[in-house]
């Protein structure tokens, strides 16, 4: 029996530990095939060989071929790319970013691998292998200690507020030592004491230009090295802060010793280190003989006056320290320093952050101070907590009786350098203003507030006066007109919403030229004008947003040109007598919102309600409907004059109009009705015609009554009387021909109410101006407690017709004299004309300059006896209505004060005994 064949192959893996050329082809071993006639010439002939055995050795062939293809290169290239990677520390490894997290945490659990490969390979340890090192020898948590971190600055060490201690400030040694490049660090709060601070500064000290050290304890040995740096031309540090670290005299001594040699040092802070008048000496040598320092910090120290005196004297002349913190000292203590303090703050002209607060000055001191200060303009910030006083917006110490306690302000802001450090601005509820300011602190910016005449309000005359919330809206006078007759103040203002208002001539009034705010809730507050006080009502405003811009001080250079405590200008009445003064309508109370009308604005008016009225629809011609139009507009000021009077009878509800009553008594004092051409009965029908030809265009809205006639409806409703009256029995007679007859007859009726004439003869008057600026605030008193009634959320106040009816009803006016009727006519004679009454609610919203005519033709109907004339005689209804307006109007102001204004608002009100136009002034001129 013949043995089988056997095909012995192998791995590529094995066969890759020898030559591809001997191990290409399988081995093929024979056993007991040498006789078989089948096998006996394989070697020699191989197409002897049976067709199936060909078919195995052609496969067997095949495969030895594709094995045939691979090289030796390729076999010593995968070789190599399997060599171990190279040794982890000769890396290059990030200190920041993502891949330096997984630089170190790789590092972390192979450190004993890295560590025999770095001692058989002399290879130095990284910054990572370090780290990890120490960490282990001193047995604590390993950590980054700021070296590694996600983003930041390469060369820089952040590691402030994590209270690390010494051991860990051994890691962070361990680490610094591969690392000569790191200049800026901040070690603050972290409770380094001596032992880890003197290893942690002799590596830092030499290449270091930040170095905040606050709220540690380095002691002695912590402080050496940085002493022998300090003095050396190597130097590089620019910022040492050693704040709070209980260095105590000595060292503070030794400190400012080295300083005084110091060519680098721009900032040093040794606040909260126990200093007192003992290092005085070594710190006034220091003031005198450094040249490069710009910021010194002493805050919370005890140093007293004495020792504060010397310092003082040396920092009169000191040419190159620009911010002091001298705060929460004893400089107040023994009442000798106020002088050189005086002479310090009057010659230097170098400091711009100056911290004086909380030193225990006198009230006598606090006066001098500030006296001192008014003449000093480089001091930008001053700060002054915790004595007496406070700083105002132009940076002037305004002194009170009272101090503020320590506990209160130790949490105030305090300064670094000249950069901002601002607390929260918020507006108070009553607008209170702002103390203890200081404009670097704060990011106040310069602004520029300019009233121009005629484009900004009507008044063009001194002397306006602008009024800022955040100075609790007292007066700041703007001084003489410029070149261009314009008034402006520069002010430094702080950042976010501003509001503000002028007054002129004792008028609040708000600029056109800037955004105006609307006030929905109204407030009073009263304003001091060249020792008058003036209440004010408070029911719009300007209101800017001011945005942060740049800094006060750039590069310690100032980037504004309004200096600290320059002084307003102060507003001098001109003596002038009495008689010589002129007395014209725009200085007067109605000036600045008062809008008369004009021809423009009627013509306006006239045009609407041309287009809204159906003539053209029973006068088809053009050419008779422009001489119809034409001629309309001629008699429209009359026209719509008289309806407001006949409208003002009966209206519907808020809204005025024409009902039958009405119109037809005024078809009858026009004496249209004749009994022939023009009956009573074809009166109404005109009536109805007319209203029911717009039903369908303004169906549904309320303000064009179905059964009254509204303005734009009055010529349409005499067009078609005319038609009715003349055309109808003379057909000769055209519709422009029978408009001109009915206008021309009713002429002399129409002629009669024309409401302005009122204005101009016994309203718009200096004696009338005169009642309405002294007794401003009842109006606005009365104003703004009924002007809600009818107001939506979000609306700015008005009055309705109905508050109106309820104030005359609460003080009592109605009689056999002073009617309901005469109510509405006040109110519908008051609003000012507007131009669409079909879609605008505004007619029926009366505003305060409306209100406070409103006011005078209630007086003028009501006619109240002058003040102090009431016992000359019995007074009859006609005596007392031919009285003059002025007379009437303040003896009404004083009624309201009497019925309808509360005991604590009028608590300060005297009740006057005779009338303001009947005093005798002892002195011509005032």
């Amino acid at each position: 029996m013949h043995q089988i064949t056997t095909l012995e192959t192998d791995t590529p893996k094995k066969l890759n530990k020898f030559s591809m050329r001997s191990l290409a082809l399988p081995r093929i071993t024979l056993v007991g095939f040498e006789k078989s006639p089948y096998h006996s010439g394989i070697h020699e002939h191989s197409s002897n060989v049976p067709k199936r055995y060909n078919r195995q050795y052609y496969k067997i062939q095949q495969s030895a071929k594709e094995r045939d293809l691979i090289s030796d290169k390729d076999v010593y290239a995968t070789l190599s790319n399997n060599q171990e990677e190279p040794y982890l520390d000769r890396k290059p490894k990030d200190l920041v970013g993502d891949d330096a997290y997984k630089s170190y945490y790789h590092t972390f659990k192979n450190i004993k691998r890295i560590l025999e490969q770095n001692q058989f390979e002399n290879i130095t340890n990284s910054v990572q292998t370090n780290l990890i090192q120490r960490a282990e020898k001193l047995k604590i948590l390993p950590c980054k200690m700021g070296l590694i971190k996600l983003k930041g600055d390469k060369n820089s060490i952040a590691i402030q507020n994590q209270k690390f201690g010494d051991k860990y400030v051994e890691v962070l040694s361990e680490g610094l030592r591969t690392l000569p490049t790191i200049q800026d660090f901040n070690f603050n709060r972290n409770r380094i004491k001596e032992h880890g601070a003197s290893q942690l500064f002799p590596l830092i000290s030499k290449q270091a230009r930040i170095i905040e050290f606050q709220t540690n304890t380095i002691g002695q040995k912590g402080l050496d090295p940085i002493l022998q740096c300090l003095p050396l031309q190597t130097c590089k540090i620019q910022i040492l802060n050693l704040e709070d670290n209980q260095l105590g005299d000595t060292l503070i001594s030794d400190l400012c010793k080295a300083m005084s040699k110091n060519p680098s040092v721009e900032m040093l802070n040794i606040s909260k280190n126990n200093i007192t008048n003992a290092s005085y000496i070594s710190i006034k040598q220091m003031i005198e003989q450094n040249d490069t320092l710009l910021e010194l910090y002493l805050r919370w120290n005890s140093i007293k006056g004495s020792g504060g005196l010397e310092i003082f004297k040396v920092l009169q002349t000191n040419k190159n320290i620009k911010v002091l913190d001298f705060s929460y000292n004893l400089l107040g203590a023994g009442n000798v320093i106020i002088t050189a303090l005086k002479d310090f703050i009057i010659e230097n002209k170098t400091v711009q952050h100056l911290d004086l607060s909380a030193n225990g000055f006198t009230y006598q001191d606090c006066l001098q101070i500030s006296e001192a200060l008014k003449s000093n303009h480089s001091i930008y910030g001053f700060h002054f907590r915790g004595n007496f006083g406070y700083v105002d917006s132009k940076g002037f110490l305004i002194i009170e009786n009272n101090m503020k306690n320590y506990n209160s302000i130790h949490i105030d802001q305090r300064i670094k350098g000249v950069s901002p450090n601002p607390k929260p601005y918020e507006h108070s509820t009553h607008f209170e203003k702002l103390k203890d300011i200081c404009w670097i602190c704060d990011e106040w910016q310069m602004s520029t507030f300019e009233w121009i005449p005629n484009e900004s309000g009507a008044c063009s005359e001194e002397p306006i006066f602008i009024h800022f919330d955040y100075e609790g809206f007292e007066p700041i006078f703007l001084g003489k007109p410029d070149s261009n007759g314009n008034f402006k103040t520069h002010r430094m203002i702080p950042t976010g919403d501003i509001e503000y208002f002028y007054t002129a001539n004792s008028i609040q009034i708000a600029s056109q030229t800037a955004p105006i705010k609307q006030h929905i809730e109204k407030f009073r507050t009263k304003v001091t004008i060249a020792d008058q006080v003036i209440n004010v009502l408070i029911d719009e405003t300007n209101l800017e947003k001011f945005t942060k811009s740049k800094p006060v001080i750039e590069d310690w250079y100032p980037t504004y040109d309004v200096l600290p405590r320059t002084q307003d200008p102060i507003y001098i009445p001109a003596k002038r007598k009495k008689q010589k003064r002129i007395w014209s309508f725009p200085i007067s109370i109605w000036a600045p919102k008062y809008k008369f009308d004009t021809e423009e604005l009627l013509r306006k008016c006239f045009e609407r309600d041309w287009a809204c009225c159906k003539i053209t629809k029973f006068v088809k011609k053009q050419e008779e409907q422009d001489q119809v139009k034409e001629m309309l507009w001629q008699a429209y000021k009359p026209m719509r004059e008289t309806y407001r009077f006949y409208a003002s009878v009966n209206p519907t509800g808020d809204v005025f109009s024409m009902s039958v009553n009405p119109t037809s008594d005024f078809v009858n004092q026009c004496q249209l009705i004749d009994g022939k051409q023009l009956k009573l009965a074809d009166v109404d029908l005109k009536f109805i015609a007319t209203c029911s030809a717009s039903s369908i265009d303004w169906k549904g809205n309320y303000r064009n009554p179905e059964r009254s006639l509204v303005r734009y409806q009055m010529m349409e409703f005499l067009v078609r009387l005319s038609d009715d009256k003349y055309v109808r029995f003379n057909p000769q007679i055209n519709i422009v021909q029978a408009t001109k007859m009915i206008l021309d007859q009713c002429m002399p009726h129409l002629s009669q109410f024309d409401c302005h004439k009122w204005r101009a003869e016994r309203y718009f008057v200096e004696q009338c101006d005169d009642v309405c600026k002294k007794y401003k605030w009842v109006i606005d008193y009365v104003y703004m407690r009924n002007s809600q009634k009818k107001v939506k959320p979000g609306q700015p106040p008005f009055m309705c017709l109905d508050e109106l009816k309820d104030i005359c009803n609460k003080a009592n006016l109605y009689d056999e004299n002073f009617v309901e009727r005469d109510v509405n006519l006040a109110f519908n004679l008051s609003m000012l004309t507007q131009v669409d009454e079909l879609e605008s609610d505004r007619l029926f919203q009366m505003q305060w300059i409306e209100f406070l005519e409103a006011i005078a033709r209630i007086a003028e109907k009501y006619s109240p006896i002058a003040i102090g004339k009431k016992e000359e005689k019995e007074w009859t209804y006609e005596q007392r209505f031919q009285q003059p307006l002025y007379y009437k109007l303040e003896a009404f102001m004083v009624y309201l004060i009497n019925t309808l204004v509360d005991d604590e608002t009028k608590k300060n009100w005297k009740q006057p005994t005779i009338s303001m136009f009947d005093e005798v002034e002892e002195d011509e001129y005032y």
